[in-house]
């Protein structure tokens, strides 16, 4: 059996805020990123993060 890779206290813990500012939006995925690898940073927020010459964390 593999272990799964969502860090389920972690997402408990941390909810997205309703409405987030994509300030917000951007902290909270590279939070995500350091403590949980069920998914990767794609879409807007990969952009936005290239965009301002940030590292994608696991890209």
């Amino acid at each position: 059996m593999t272990k799964s890779k969502l860090n389920r206290e972690w997402h408990l813990a941390h909810k997205m805020p309703a409405k987030a500012t994509l300030e917000q939006r951007l902290e909270w995925h590279l939070e995500h990123a350091r403590n949980c690898q069920c998914r990767p940073i794609t879409g807007q927020i990969a952009e936005e993060m290239k965009k301002r010459g940030m590292t994608i964390p696991g890209a």
